[in-house]
């Protein structure tokens, strides 16, 4: 186990700065004549993230013994893509919090209009990126099917209509169908693209498709529930953020509609499932398994 750890915490070390980098490197290139607004961009992408999501599309590649060099792509396009639902979330017409990453949010910091035109262009910025055509071994058809999977995963059907249907709910009894469907659609659906588009890179693709996504929307609702946990048992410094927003704000959540408790038994039987899936794909021994289980166990 303390061999696991250690290999852990060297990977997420090598890969948080290999993302940092080319996150620069973007905003490097592309800063010039961007009337100032690379600043909040800046500003939200590089202050304080744990770059979950890419060490996720990384440790999916490990697993599927993919040179790294092939996921900075997909790995910081998702980052992006992450930092702008965040700007957008903190907004007063959303969740109105004034705190992310342990900052001032993007709206506070700056102000409202330069943290909506900074989540539009970073969304934007992500599909440029993951359009480009930087790697000969990336084919046009894999590129193509990133763009076609991602745009889907994050609009109508998916991180948008999630954020949609989270909003409508405020203020509403509902039941944990209900709410395992928001939470697939809003956060599963940021979560399998991690590790469906490196997966798109595989030979076999896309003979284990269903697996593969089914084991990303499943992370995500776990990752959701830890959230829904930690807002209540974690202060707003351990956490980043405000803590107990959901409750302010009277937004219902699993804490919300089953206790702590509860809320934790129903984590505990997703993070079996899960385990089951990831056995399945012989992904259990992998740095993939050990990403997750820091996802499971983290406090902030």
């Amino acid at each position: 186990m303390s061999n696991n750890k250690t290999n852990f915490n060297e990977f997420r070390k090598k890969f948080t700065e290999r993302i940092q980098n080319r996150i620069e490197d973007v905003f490097n290139t592309y800063g010039d004549g961007s009337c100032n607004l690379i600043e909040p961009m800046k500003y939200s992408c590089l202050n304080g993230s744990k770059y979950v999501r890419s060490l996720l599309v990384y440790a999916t590649g490990s697993a599927l013994n993919l040179d790294p060099e092939l996921l900075d792509q997909p790995a910081v396009a998702i980052e992006l893509t992450h930092t702008y639902t965040l700007i957008h979330d903190d907004l007063p017409c959303m969740d109105d919090d004034d705190i992310r990453r342990g900052s001032p949010s993007c709206h506070i910091a700056f102000d409202e209009s330069s943290a909506v035109l900074a989540g539009d262009a970073l969304q934007s910025l992500a599909f440029q990126i993951l359009s480009q055509k930087k790697n000969d071994k990336i084919s046009h058809e894999t590129q193509l099917n990133w763009v076609n999977f991602f745009s889907n995963a994050i609009g109508l059907r998916g991180v948008a209509g999630g954020q949609y249907l989270d909003l409508a709910i405020n203020n509403k009894d509902v039941d944990l169908k209900q709410l395992e469907k928001i939470y697939t659609l809003k956060t599963g659906n940021l979560i399998a693209p991690c590790i469906m588009l490196p997966y798109m890179l595989c030979k076999n693709y896309p003979e284990y498709s269903k697996e593969m996504l089914e084991l990303g929307l499943s992370l995500g609702v776990c990752f959701q529930i830890k959230d829904d946990l930690l807002g209540y048992t974690s202060s707003s410094e351990t956490l980043g953020k405000t803590s107990n927003k959901d409750e302010i704000r009277n937004q219902p959540n699993y804490v919300k509609l089953l206790g702590v408790d509860e809320a934790q038994k129903k984590l505990n039987e997703q993070k079996d499932f899960f385990n089951t899936k990831l056995k399945n794909l012989d992904f259990d021994k992998t740095i993939f398994a050990e990403i997750s289980n820091y996802i499971f166990e983290r406090e902030f």
